[in-house]
């Protein structure tokens, strides 16, 4: 029998790291070759692995990595619903319908453990309003031992209304360091990691911002469905110049920072 030592009444069990993980959008449909916006830089099929596939082991392993060693883990998933701006069947959208509310597509990958994640929604429903969280919630979650996930309905984790206090809330409650793997690098990577070094700049707190690179992959195709392949390397520079480090799952797992 698993035990999951999940505290939601703010109680620490244990010491709390002061680095985190963000696991961002490792969702089928992101991931998966099968998945309706299958993440791979315009590489051509194989039988193996690859794009986002080839990237899986390293994310896992960090995963696990990070449960051993107590850090926090934090990261986002798409859930979308009909009406979501940035899709096709609505005006002006420019994706495919994908991570749609209720599919597996949707879902966070089993072997990340989505049995331990608290959910900070962004609305709660079709057609439903904003949803906004109190200081008592979010605190609530922060001080937990629990993995929490901002949902979002569109790439940029920062539409979700409650993801700056809530980060506030982890730099307060310890924070230092957060490391960003997952999909995809020109899209869902690069708008949180510019939201976070945002945020940094404007509370001039002390926070390192790191990008693993050999646990995310691109797009390589801009907004206007062009194929760009400079495009995932031109978001990584952008993330470098707000103030991102640039680190490897082997740094990683040795516990290297620098």
């Amino acid at each position: 029998m698993i035990l999951l030592n999940i505290n939601l009444r703010g109680v620490h069990t244990k010491m709390k790291s002061k680095t985190a993980i963000y696991e961002t959008d490792v969702q089928p449909d992101f991931a998966l070759r099968t998945g309706a916006l299958f993440v791979h830089a315009n590489k051509p099929w194989t039988s193996k692995a690859y794009g986002a596939e080839e990237m899986l082991p390293n994310i896992f392993a960090i995963h696990n990595y990070a449960l051993k060693n107590n850090l926090r883990i934090l990261g986002s998933v798409d859930r979308h619903f009909y009406e979501d701006a940035e899709l096709i069947r609505n005006k002006g959208g420019v994706f495919e319908d994908h991570c749609m509310n209720g599919t597996f597509g949707q879902l966070r990958l089993p072997e990340l453990e989505p049995q331990r994640d608290v959910y900070i929604r962004s609305k709660d429903g079709p057609m439903l309003g904003i949803r906004v969280y109190t200081q008592e919630e979010l605190k609530r979650y922060v001080e937990s031992d629990a993995q929490i996930i901002f949902e979002k309905q569109s790439y940029d984790v920062n539409t979700n209304p409650n993801f700056k206090q809530a980060l506030k809330l982890l730099l307060e409650d310890g924070v230092e360091n957060i490391l960003f793997d997952g999909f995809a690098t020109d899209y869902c990577d690069k708008a949180a990691v510019l939201s976070t070094a945002k945020y940094r700049d404007e509370w001039s707190a002390k926070l390192g911002i790191y990008v693993v690179t050999d646990a995310i992959e691109e797009v390589d195709i801009d907004f206007t469905g062009k194929i760009d392949p400079l495009f995932g390397k031109k978001a990584l520079d952008e993330m470098v110049a707000a103030g991102a480090k640039l680190i490897t799952t082997k740094d990683v797992l040795e516990g290297k920072l620098q």
